[in-house]
């Protein structure tokens, strides 16, 4: 009797180890779903189970991993095959017969979802004047493109008022500004807690730099309108609306910002260069002594524009010598302590503006009086704390003459002698670059927005470049067309990269043929469109 027992016993321990076999593996080749929650994207998913965005991807079948939704269910791969089965344990019993196995089976984990609250249902939202897709999104806490894609819009310009969209489950309205919700659960942030970031909510779109001020501008817009752009760029000299301190001209920014709501584009504007009153230093360009009284400048702005200007980028190549002249140098450390009192003054004024760092200059030398490379200019912005004080990071990922795609440091076609030698030469590379330092700095889940880049061509102009920019004689007008496409397209397969502003539409009719900025300008000096004009245009038809 004995022995039957034994036998018995020792089955029933052979059965469960091969049972418990099936449960760890079987759930490990197994899949789990996850619904997409409000204010998701796939890289904070793929850390909720361990896994990578790469992987969630390519188990869904998702080409650009931006365009997720509210509501959608994804398929998590599982991240727990091959792990072992753990050994049983014996426990031996009172009447000290033959021990039996405790069987401790080993789950997957899988985020429980609520049982009490039901299932978030569609909502629907009616297009009213004065909004744009863009605005509506970020009202649902979604992206442009999510809306558009749950809505089957092709072109995200194209809504009109009256218009009624789906809204995906689970996307709540934000409260209008101002308002504080109410209720136990509304907890106020910590002191000197920044407010969120706002450019998680707007992914790749194409946008293009433009000259208004003197300028015919209903007809600038109608040409950047036939661009079918999402977005647009105005530089702000910050020195040529307060010539004396507390008196700002606002006349000319209202018409150019009216000009482009007419267009129905959303809004860039790049605010740089202080007067001379604020200033240390005469000399080039530069910030103010006291860096309050920027602050005070593009905070009066958000107040006067808000809910029409949707982002503001703060300074211009702030790594340069020319852009930043101070007798205190270049320093990162320096402009980030600005960044912080314009971030805050931008949004207690507008808390859904969006704030940009300046772009940095790619230079390829680093003697820090001139320039400091803006690898290492990026490096020191992040340990001066740039990750609380900006929605996106701002970046000029110029091509010189090297093709998009080309990387440091091989033969490309062509062989751009002097302008192929070094990372910061090449489009694809800087944005790479970039990305790596952020992902070494926490801060992956933000975009990057290329607010200045391009190709440029002397090809049919009939002007020899000047010595420094040598280089775009390299680039026929058909190579730029190529190059420009290319560069929007590549943009956007990256998937961290945020709207592109393309250098330039029309300074070209504004500086004369022989000004540096007509080599990049997609209209001539006569205001006619260049081949690389047409090109973006039949190409985003």
């Amino acid at each position: 009797m004995q022995v039957v027992r034994r036998l018995l016993t020792a089955a029933l321990v052979l059965a469960a180890l091969l049972l418990l076999n099936n449960v760890v593996y079987g759930q490990g080749a197994g899949e789990v779903q996850h619904t997409v929650q409000v204010g998701e994207n796939l890289y904070r998913i793929s850390l909720k189970y361990g896994t990578t965005v790469t992987a969630i991807a390519q188990a869904n079948n998702i080409t650009n991993p931006n365009l997720v939704y509210v509501g959608q269910v994804l398929r998590i791969p599982a991240v727990v095959q091959g792990t072992p089965a753990p050994v049983p344990t014996a426990t031996p019993n009172v009447a000290g017969t033959p021990a039996t196995a405790t069987i401790t089976p080993v789950v997957t984990v899988t985020p429980a979802a609520p049982t009490a609250a039901p299932a978030p249902t569609e909502t629907t939202y009616v297009v009213q004047p004065g909004d744009n897709l863009f605005r509506i999104a970020l009202r649902y806490n979604l992206t442009t493109a999510a809306l558009a894609a749950y809505n089957g819009i092709c072109c995200p310009n194209l809504i009109y008022v009256g218009q009624t969209l789906r809204i995906p489950p689970g996307a709540v309205a934000a409260p209008a500004p101002g308002v504080t919700p109410k209720g136990p659960t509304a907890a106020a942030p910590a002191p000197g807690t920044p407010p969120p970031n706002e450019a998680g909510n707007v992914g790749f779109a194409m946008g293009i730099q433009l000259h208004l001020p003197n300028q015919d501008m209903g007809g600038v817009m109608q040409r950047a309108q036939e661009l079918n752009m999402a977005w647009a760029k105005q530089q702000i000299e910050w020195s040529a609306y307060e010539p004396t301190a507390g008196a700002v001209n606002w006349t000319p920014i209202d018409q150019m910002i009216e000009a482009m709501e007419a267009a129905d584009v959303n809004i860039l504007v790049s605010v740089a260069s202080a007067p001379d009153w604020a200033r240390d230093s005469s000399q080039e360009k530069g910030p103010p002594s006291d860096y309050q009284t920027f602050a005070n400048f593009v905070g009066a702005m958000a107040e006067r524009y808000e809910g029409r200007i949707q982002a503001y980028e703060i300074w211009n190549e702030q790594n340069l010598r020319r852009e930043w002249n101070t007798p205190r140098g270049i320093s990162a450390a320096s402009y980030v302590e600005m960044l912080r009192l314009a971030y805050t003054a931008i949004k207690t004024a507008d808390p859904a503006a969006i704030v940009v760092t300046g772009g940095l200059a790619p230079t390829g030398f680093n003697d820090g009086v001139n320039a400091i490379d803006d690898r290492v200019y990026l490096r020191q912005m992040y340990a001066a704390g740039v990750r609380d004080w900006a929605d996106a990071i701002g970046s000029h990922p110029n091509g010189w003459a090297n093709p998009p795609d080309s990387v440091c440091c091989r033969n490309n076609r062509p062989a751009v002698s002097g302008w192929d030698d070094h990372p910061s030469f090449f489009f694809r590379q800087t944005l790479q670059d970039y990305r790596e330092i952020m992902v070494q700095n926490g801060d992956s889940g933000t975009y990057i927005w290329p607010t200045e880049f391009g190709w440029g061509s002397n090809d049919g102009l009939n002007v020899d470049p000047p010595a420094e920019l040598a280089f775009v004689a390299f680039t026929s007008l058909d190579e730029q067309s190529q190059y420009l496409i290319r560069g929007f397209q590549l943009g956007r397969e990256l998937g961290y990269v945020g709207p592109m502003f393309l250098w330039n539409l029309n300074f070209c009719p504004v500086v004369g043929v022989t000004g540096e900025q007509c080599l990049w300008s997609l209209l001539d000096p006569a205001g006619n469109p260049r081949p690389a004009f047409l090109a973006l245009r039949d190409a985003n038809d």
